[in-house]
């Protein structure tokens, strides 16, 4: 169960990310810092999630998947 909530948190951080990125680019940037703290929140609730969380921050390093 536990797994499940860390990749379901995973995969809406990824979608957050993408969706950062999109503002961005098209400079809303109060839209991008609102979602970079969502993005933050998601990836707070995977560490939480995850039995050993310190191995998280090596995966946070790096791309988890593309929404």
């Amino acid at each position: 169960m536990r797994g499940d909530r860390r990749d379901v948190a995973l995969a809406i951080k990824s979608c957050l990310d993408s969706l950062q990125d999109d503002a961005n680019r098209v400079d809303l940037d109060d839209l991008a810092r609102f979602i970079s703290l969502a993005a933050l929140a998601a990836e707070e609730a995977a560490v939480a999630a995850d039995p050993k969380a310190i191995h998280m921050k090596a995966l946070m390093a790096g791309g988890v998947g593309h929404c």
